[in-house]
Parts: structure tokens; sequence; C-alpha cells
């Protein structure tokens, strides 16, 4: 059901019936409506649901959530975001697997890590990101005031237990400094407390790497 407040204050947004009345666009009416409908969504919904419930084509979906973001933008929790999708991971040899639904929230991380690391390789495959556990580490320092001083207190707690044999340098972003660590989350567990704002992302590893 959607709800009439979310729908005006949309067409307000849109100014619809001020500045653009009879020049909107057939593609403009499918963006807004699929504001509208989005905003209508009590949680995060897959693209192929919305494709069934909306009748239009999966790939449709995907570029309407892109031009939606664009024109109507949503304020995105990244950090949130990445430890919800994180519960529904898949871990496997220090590797883990989540699947984002919403290209925004993709780019948006992707975005976090580019701005603090420079140009990275995240194995992204349209709506899949698999990183090694030490990469969330880094991301979750990522969203820390203070990243660098997140990440000397995350070297600091990996070399004093021999977890790591130098330090974590920002270029290695997407390397597996914890290969031959037979217990991750043992490790993951020893650093959790080092995080604040970064601590869901921390959190929801944790479950995905300890038994």
């Amino acid at each position: 059901m959607i709800e009439k407040d979310k729908l005006f204050d949309r067409v307000n947004q849109a100014e619809l019936f001020t500045k653009r009345f009879g020049s909107f666009s057939k593609v403009d009416y499918e963006v807004l409506m699929f504001t509208v409908y989005l905003d209508s969504l009590k949680e995060p919904a897959h693209d192929y649901d919305i494709s069934l419930d909306l009748g239009i084509t999966e790939t449709k979906v995907r570029s309407l959530r892109v031009k939606s973001q664009l024109l109507y933008p949503r304020e995105i929790n990244w950090v949130n975001e990445l430890a919800l999708s994180l519960e529904h991971g898949v871990y496997d040899s220090g590797t883990i697997t989540i699947t984002i639904e919403d290209p925004s929230v993709l780019n948006r991380i992707r975005h976090e890590v580019e701005s603090k690391y420079g140009m990275v390789g995240l194995s992204l495959n349209s709506k899949q990101l698999m990183l090694p556990v030490e990469s969330f580490l880094i991301l979750a320092a990522c969203a820390e005031q203070d990243p660098d001083e997140t990440l000397q207190r995350l070297n600091t707690e990996l070399l004093e237990r021999e977890a790591i044999e130098k330090s974590i340098q920002k270029q290695r972003f997407g390397s597996r400094f914890l290969k031959g660590v037979n217990d991750i989350g043992t490790v993951v567990q020893n650093v959790a407390a080092i995080y604040s704002v970064g601590a869901p992302i921390i959190n929801a590893v944790l479950k995905l790497v300890k038994p």
C-alpha cells in the first residue's frame, strides 16, 4: 500500500505541479512512480520480486534503481547496508561472498573504499561482492572517524598476537594478510573492540566466521 503523504512528497520533489508540469516524459514518470514504489516497501526487495510485482524485467529494475537514486537521492547508510548483506553472506576458505541488490548501495561502498584507498580491484559481479575477510576489517576501518588511527590499532593488535608478520598498508586492501591463520574467527573476535562506527560490519563478519 502506497502512503499518500509519501506520494505527494515525491511529486512535490519532482516539481511536477509547478515548473515541470507538461514537460514530464514517459521515462520521468516511470522513475517517479518507481521511487514512490520503493518508498512503500517495508524492507529491501530482490530485483526478481520487484520485476514480478511491476511486470518489468530485472534489468529494467536495476536501471530504475540507479535513475531513482540520481533524481531522488536517498541517504545510504553503507555501513548498515553492508552489515545487513553480510547477515546473508557465505563464508568459504577465508572469503566472504555477499549479494547487494541495489546498485546504488554497491556503488556507495565502492566509493568509500576508493576514496580512501585509491583504485582497488573489488570482485564485483553485477550484484555480488567477493572479498577476503581481511578486506572487511579494512572496510570497517573506513567507517571510523579516523580510519588511519583505526588501521594503526588494528596493526598493533594483530602484530602483538602474531597474527601477521608485517604491518597492513592501505594499498593492501584485498590482500590475504591472514592467510595461513588457522582460526580467523578468533582473530576477528580479538580485534572487534577497536571498532565503533564500523562495529556492525565486524559483528556481522564474526557471525559468519566464528562457529
